[in-house]
């Protein structure tokens, strides 16, 4: 199922932009389904973007590489060596991410948000778990995860242990409050309006797992708002295409 509003015209190879995959180890299947995507796409990607949480837990820890995501860190390695460009906006379950995916995948890694500019438009991306300024108990609890101090007690830890915690963290959060929360949804929808009215004309965002689409036209330009959902529940994705311009997708693995 694809729905193309068309914007942007240029020519070129592909950009992908997915989100939200939190890769454990424990779902071979989608971890295995994203590769034979990425491996199909290869020959006209130009650009994947990963808006975050490709994996349930992240840290960059300088020589060490995951066990149990091997299969997408050897896809992401080949799509680097054949010269697909890889751009990493962290989101809230990946921390530090610079060992491995700048040094050795090449990849270009943003702390918080992107931004790009495709056929003349400016295009605005963020993994989303941003976006709601008035959630001071969760805003308080990204800035007690994301600085120096705790990439410190990470390092400290090492994989297996700070694996393990962050593990028990993850299952705590989707317990109680966790993805698809309808009342958070027009919450992003807000957001992508404010950046409109910045001179922002496509809004690129996930977080939320619910893949939408939002056409404006604001002072005769068109904007459009894009989440791109999750490879969990929708394996869904956004696609630009030079000539024919954006295009959310859904992916259907069935032979």
């Amino acid at each position: 199922m694809e729905a193309n509003r068309g914007i942007g015209q240029s020519g070129g190879k592909d950009w992908i932009f997915l989100s939200d995959a939190h890769f454990t180890g424990e779902n071979p299947d989608n971890q295995e389904r994203l590769v034979r995507f990425l491996g199909v796409e290869r020959e006209n990607l130009d650009t994947l973007v990963l808006l975050g949480d490709l994996f349930e837990f992240w840290f960059g820890f300088e020589g060490h590489i995951y066990e149990e995501y091997l299969p997408i860190v050897e896809e992401l390695k080949s799509l680097s060596h054949r010269g697909v460009r890889i751009k990493y906006v962290e989101g809230n379950h990946d921390f530090c991410l610079g060992p491995f995916f700048e040094e050795d995948l090449g990849a270009e890694v943003f702390a918080d948000e992107m931004e790009e500019t495709l056929s003349g438009k400016r295009i605005y991306i963020a993994h989303g778990d941003r976006v709601d300024h008035r959630d001071y108990g969760y805003r308080f609890f990204r800035r007690a995860l994301k600085n120096r101090f705790s990439y410190a007690l990470m390092r400290w830890a090492g994989p297996a242990l700070s694996m393990k915690v962050a593990k028990r963290l993850s299952a705590r959060s989707r317990r109680k409050n966790h993805y698809q929360l309808p009342g958070n949804i027009p919450i992003f929808r807000t957001f992508a309006m404010k950046k409109f009215r910045e001179g922002i004309d496509v809004v690129i965002l996930g977080h939320s797992h619910y893949p939408e689409e939002i056409l404006e036209r604001i002072d005769g330009r068109e904007k459009a708002y894009f989440n791109v959902g999750d490879w969990i529940t929708y394996f869904s994705y956004l696609r630009y295409r030079p000539k024919s311009g954006f295009e959310l997708c859904y992916h259907d693995d069935r032979p």
